[in-house]
């Protein structure tokens, strides 16, 4: 049996931490290592007055849109904090990004009425804005660097009301030692999933590396925007913006099967 083309190579993801099991696993299949070295952190957004009289008047929205699993975690133990449980009024819909997004809706015993087809955040809004009726009303629970596509896209057509519910932040905890061998050119690809994470990574490096030196893996085109605008042309940017599009186009990149 041959090797693999990525047998003893080095991968770095970014992730936030505990969020690349799958792609750890893969890879270590494939014989390489996979380096976690988090550039950003979720932490839910403390109960506000807002958001406690939002939860408590949930029966005035017909939609509830989840664009991440992030927004979907923060949500419900928002609203359990505030009402004791995950329940929802009767009438209200849900729409999330995804079935991976639409999967975490589960332990909280809701499923999604509807799941776009298409893989970026702006075939989301489109199809979305064919499912909604005029007039119906939209909770949007996002983080507070989410894009207002949506928003905008469904703008004279509904009211969308916009809640955030978690912030992305720099880890205030940051692995030197990954660090250094980046510095020393001891790695095959940098996997990033969001611009944050490029821009905090960036912000963090950019005394000590030439951005257009780096070799990046990125899960998207949005993504892959945020690294050409730091001056860096990733490597690969995966076509599905999810894991397993991302390991795909790592897989195609170096010729090789991409078996889950």
């Amino acid at each position: 049996m041959s090797q693999s083309q990525l047998q003893h190579k080095v991968f770095i993801s970014t992730r936030p931490k505990g969020t690349s099991e799958d792609m750890k696993r893969w890879f270590a299949a494939e014989g390489a290592t996979l380096l976690e070295l988090p550039m950003i952190e979720i932490q839910a957004v403390p109960l506000s007055a807002k958001m406690e009289k939002i939860l408590n008047d949930l029966s005035r929205f017909d939609w509830l849109v989840f664009t991440s699993p992030n927004g979907i975690h923060c949500f419900f133990e928002q609203l359990k904090t505030v009402q004791d449980n995950y329940l929802l009024p009767e009438k209200i819909k849900i729409a999330a990004v995804g079935k991976k997004t639409a999967a975490k809706l589960a332990p909280y015993g809701h499923s999604a009425r509807f799941i776009n087809h298409g893989q970026t955040g702006d075939e989301f809004a489109e199809e979305l804005y064919e499912e909604i009726a005029e007039s119906e009303k939209v909770l949007l629970p996002v983080g507070n660097l989410a894009r207002h596509r949506i928003e905008e896209k469904l703008s004279g057509k509904t009211k969308v009301e916009r809640l955030e519910v978690y912030q992305t932040l720099m880890p205030e905890v940051i692995n030197s030692d990954i660090l250094r061998r980046i510095e020393a050119d001891n790695y095959e690809l940098i996997i990033f999933t969001s611009p944050s994470g490029i821009d905090n990574f960036i912000r963090l490096t950019e005394k000590q590396l030439t951005p257009s030196a780096l070799r990046l893996a990125c899960i998207g085109h949005t993504t892959a925007k945020a690294a050409e605008k730091h001056g860096t042309g990733p490597v690969v940017v995966a076509s599905t913006s999810n894991s397993k599009g991302l390991m795909a186009a790592i897989a195609g990149h170096y010729n090789i099967a991409f078996n889950e």
